[in-house]
Order: structure tokens, then C-alpha cells, then sequence
């Protein structure tokens, strides 16, 4: 089972604010875009992605990501920058999935949506 999370950012992320976050999510991580730099993966010595992550996307409609993410996320103020990241379910590479979150989160403002298969739509701990 993978671990998805939605990133709604207050502000634009940079590439600072991108590099940033691949640092925090750890040093030792080896970084490629793929899908025509549309994703950015984070990946082992060997190559093996563990985290995936998606340019963010600029939501400006009103209602937008509720009807996206379910009632459960509440209300959301627009514009709101999207990101999507996903990792696998090992607990070590949820991990790097939660320091990238949390590292643009303390950066940008804005919160986390835990959208993985079983608990959908629900606000990251």
C-alpha cells in the first residue's frame, strides 16, 4: 500500500523552498526528475525511487479541493498551492515523505492531507 500525502501550501514554492525540502527529507537521498521534470524522485544508493513528488499546481476555485479530497478536509482557502507526494509504506521511507511535507509546510504556511488508500482525505499528524 502506498502512503499519499496532498501538500495545500499558502505561498508559491521556490526552488529554494524545494531544495530545501529535499535536503530535510534526507541528505543521503540521490534526486531525478522524471515525466519530463514533472516528478521529482527521491531514490536509494541503487536508484530504487522511494518518494515521489509532483510540481505543485496552483488551485484558485473556491470549493476546488473539497470536491478533490472529500468534506472530511474541511474548509480551504483558495488559491492554494498543491503537492502531491507518495511513498511506499515502509516506515523508514513514510518517514522522508514526512520530512519533505513538514519542511515546506514550516516554510510556506498551509497544512497536509493524508490521502493514502485507508484514511482519505484525512489532516496529517
Amino acid at each position: 500500500m502506498s502512503y499519499d500525502l496532498v501538500l495545500l501550501l499558502d505561498g508559491r514554492p521556490t526552488s529554494d523552498d524545494v531544495l530545501a525540502g529535499l535536503g530535510a527529507a534526507g541528505n543521503d537521498l540521490r534526486v531525478r526528475a522524471v515525466a519530463d521534470g514533472a516528478v521529482i524522485q527521491l531514490c536509494d544508493d541503487d536508484g530504487v525511487p522511494l518518494v515521489s513528488i509532483e510540481i505543485p499546481l496552483l488551485i484558485q476555485v473556491p470549493g476546488e479541493v473539497e470536491r478533490m479530497l472529500g468534506p472530511d478536509v474541511g474548509a480551504v482557502r483558495t488559491p492554494t498551492w498543491w503537492v502531491e507526494v507518495r511513498a511506499g509504506a515502509e516506515q523508514r521511507v513514510r518517514e522522508i515523505a514526512d520530512r519533505y511535507a513538514e519542511n515546506l509546510i514550516a516554510r510556506l504556511g498551509g497544512r497536509v492531507c493524508d490521502t493514502s488508500p485507508m484514511v482519505a482525505g484525512k489532516e496529517h499528524n
